[in-house]
């Protein structure tokens, strides 16, 4: 497990393609995917599945099963709303497998729901695309921000009319971390939130010309050359780049990244997030 930190977000991370992938987040109490559900993760009260791929969702049912012997409540998991009967289902056979029944909260999310967490913060599912029904998410702070047409006035006309009660300020939600799931670049191009968020988990499978830009898409992921195009779209002000496919390693990410990257401004907001074999 990699432990990524920027500023007050930190994700305990797994991020390998085809073998397991699971972010935490601690400071906000939820977690994206389960990979093979590492110890860590048993505490975690909230899941976000992106798909039901196995490297992303075999350790739900473990998961589900260690909290109910720790006597912790039933977790809340939220999934692609196409995929929670079979996943339910799932989940019913394990009990009976098992042979005693846990509580199971399993909510299923279309493009553009929204879950509160907390009363400043949420978590909003986004369109990815895949070969199988998949959702990217951002998790969304809210902030209060003097309204745009009061931003020229002076500090002493503004506070005579936050005294006098004038509504100038108003409720704005901002993206503090996205995850893009396994999906294809329109993942980008699509959700404004991925390309404003301040953390964005983009995955990034393959990276050279032996997976080239058209097998990356006909399995639904994202090459590195496309991410490379397109890094006009990236607003972020750190890019992990995730997921990447078991044939490379840390070193080899980064000696690709070195010939086909030229622009030192956005490799310095590069994260790349490789496991070494």
């Amino acid at each position: 497990m990699i432990e990524f930190r920027h500023k007050d977000i930190q994700v305990d991370a797994i991020g390998r393609g085809g073998i397991e992938t699971c972010y935490i987040l601690p400071q906000f109490q939820l977690a994206f995917d389960t990979g093979r559900a590492p110890d860590n993760l048993i505490d975690i009260p909230r899941i976000f599945l992106t798909h039901g791929h196995l490297d992303h969702a075999a350790g739900l049912p473990y998961y589900i099963s260690q909290r109910s012997l720790k006597h912790l409540p039933p977790p809340d998991i939220y999934c692609p709303a196409e995929i929670t009967e079979p996943l339910g289902e799932i989940l019913r056979l394990w009990q009976k497998i098992e042979g005693f029944s846990y509580e199971i909260k399993l909510n299923g999310l279309n493009v553009g729901d929204t879950v509160e967490i907390r009363k400043d913060l949420s978590v909003k599912a986004l369109q990815s695309h895949h070969r199988v029904p998949c959702r990217g998410y951002a998790v969304m702070r809210k902030t209060r921000k003097l309204k745009d047409e009061f931003l020229h006035l002076p500090g002493r006309e503004i506070k005579l009319m936050k005294d006098r009660g004038d509504k100038i300020f108003e409720d704005r939600d901002h993206p503090v971390f996205a995850f893009s799931g396994d999906t294809t670049i329109e993942f980008l191009r699509d959700n404004e939130a991925a390309r404003n968020a301040t953390v964005l988990f983009i995955e990034c499978t393959y990276i050279d010309d032996k997976r080239p830009v058209a097998r990356a898409r006909e399995w639904g992921h994202i090459h590195l050359d496309e991410i490379l195009e397109n890094r006009h779209l990236f607003h972020n002000e750190k890019i992990v780049l995730t997921h990447f496919s078991k044939r490379y390693n840390r070193r080899y990410v980064m000696q690709v990244l070195g010939k086909k990257l030229n622009d030192e401004a956005f490799l310095e907001r590069l994260y790349v997030l490789a496991h070494d074999h």
